[in-house]
């Protein structure tokens, strides 16, 4: 399955974000793309726990995912990437432990991380 997200830049020099027929101003944001992976990664860890605990009917409370990522000191990229997630709940130790692993196994931003996709660059004149 293929999506495309298209990305502009407009003579005021803004960017502007267009995916499946949804568009905001990118830049108005205040957000770098940097920031924008990070929350793309806790808000696709957040949208399979929820989606996972309720499947199970577990009841979560107060879910807060904070994605920390730390800066490689010599190349123009995130070494490494951590997930804390907390929420109130019931659930014992080894109930957790499967959340926390469908959330990362469930996730298509994270799997993509973890499994380089090949990026490839094309220039196409209009």
């Amino acid at each position: 399955m293929e999506k495309v997200a298209t990305v502009t830049l407009d003579h005021n020099g803004h960017f502007f974000g267009e995916v499946s027929g949804k568009g905001f101003d990118l830049t108005a944001t205040g957000l770098r793309a940097v920031d924008l992976m990070l929350i793309s990664i806790g808000y696709c860890f957040g949208l399979t726990v929820e989606a996972y605990t309720k499947h199970k009917g577990y009841d979560i409370k107060d879910l807060k995912i904070d994605v920390v990522g730390k800066k490689d000191e010599k190349e123009n990229r995130y070494s490494y990437i951590l997930i804390k997630v907390s929420f109130k709940s019931d659930l014992d130790d080894k109930q957790i432990h499967r959340i926390m692993e469908i959330g990362k196994r469930g996730c298509t931003v994270s799997n993509t991380m973890l499994k380089t996709p090949e990026i490839e660059t094309k220039f196409t004149p209009e």
